[in-house]
């Protein structure tokens, strides 16, 4: 099937199409629109053409063609998180690249809940995911943190599974991870360098590998502890609005903050620009360096997960274990990038910058 189908399908214009299906950086007018080819490519099993080609004459050059679920874990869909939205769309590409077609897209935050797991028959779960599939599965990508009773569940339908993630599964499937409690002691060790004593946490806190992190930077840079700093939370833009508001109220703030995502500390910078304070404007770093960090002002620190050779190491361990060339679990570790940009200042400096998105 072709883009040409495609274009047909949703109404939008064949170079519209290829920009979305070939160029994870293109940014369509219209977010329903995109979804909609998405949508549309996923449902004709679209290839590329010369997959495609090969795959319709039988031609000599011809390759294997794997059908690959994935699987996000921790949002209801990619709009409540701009990172999982990028990193599905990478996944996507990479899929397509590599002669594979996109089976099943799933959306489970559940499947990230340990509350929910441990209370639940994740076996009888799973088996109704799949119970109303109708392709075949060759393969299971995982974008976050997935609970141990739900991989044991996913491996009996599932013999290929390797996770994307900054949450170990500790050897449970093959994982491509860029560690979290490692992230969230590199964006830590910047704001201690900066002056900060009295540093904050914005984030999940339920077995959370950057909340990890968070801890024991704390004992290694021999900071106070405060309870009162730290706001509980899933990311999305509104929780991080109302983490901005909770710190706004405290008589004796954090002077730093760390936000675990940037969709967080993005809500927080549009708090504090709507009120303003002269009096508070805390230093902020993030993690994940979506497209939306360079241009809220001030531009956002963070740590960049590189994303782009997560999702190939990741296809690339999958396409290795399916074609039988390795058995034993295997995990390959990455590094985050500290991108230094304006929400962070040091403690002394006397410019007060302005936040407003």
């Amino acid at each position: 099937m072709s883009i040409k189908k495609i274009a047909e399908m949703t109404g939008a214009s064949v170079s519209t199409v290829g920009r979305v299906l070939n160029n994870p950086n293109h940014k369509c007018q219209s977010e329903e629109m995109r979804e909609r080819i998405l949508q549309a490519a996923r449902e004709i099993n679209y290839l590329p053409n010369e997959a495609a080609r090969n795959l319709k004459t039988g031609s000599v050059v011809k390759k294997e063609v794997y059908y690959i679920n994935v699987l996000l874990t921790r949002v209801v869909s990619e709009e409540n998180d701009p990172f999982f939205s990028e990193m599905l769309r990478l996944v996507e590409i990479e899929i397509r690249k590599n002669n594979c077609i996109v089976s099943s897209v799933w959306h489970r935050t559940d499947f990230s809940n340990d509350k929910y797991c441990m209370s639940n028959d994740m076996d009888s779960i799973v088996d109704e995911m799949y119970k109303n599939k109708e392709q075949k599965s060759d393969g299971l990508i995982i974008i976050g943190k997935c609970c141990t009773r739900v991989l044991k569940a996913l491996k009996q339908r599932e013999k290929n599974i390797v996770s994307i993630n900054r949450n170990s599964t500790n050897y449970e499937v093959d994982e491509v991870l860029c560690d979290g409690r490692k992230i969230a002691m590199t964006a830590i060790e910047h704001l201690v360098k900066c002056g900060h004593t009295r540093i904050g946490y914005v984030g999940d806190c339920h077995d959370e590998a950057r909340f990890a992190g968070y801890q024991a930077a704390q004992i290694r840079y021999h900071l106070d502890p405060n309870i009162d700093y730290i706001f509980d939370t899933t990311p999305n833009e509104d929780h991080g609005y109302k983490a901005a508001e909770y710190f706004l109220q405290q008589s004796d703030p954090p002077t730093g903050i760390y936000c675990a995502n940037d969709i967080l500390a993005i809500g927080m910078l549009n708090c504090l620009g709507k009120r303003r304070s002269r009096y508070y404007t805390p230093s902020i770093v993030s993690s994940d360096n979506i497209t939306e960090s360079q241009y809220t002002t001030p531009m956002l620190t963070t740590v960049a997960l590189p994303k782009n050779e997560m999702v190939q190491f990741a296809l690339m361990l999958l396409l290795d274990r399916i074609r039988g060339r390795h058995k034993i679990i295997s995990k390959l570790e990455v590094e985050g990038t500290l991108i230094l940009r304006e929400s962070c200042l040091p403690i002394t400096d006397s410019f007060e910058p302005e936040y407003y998105i």
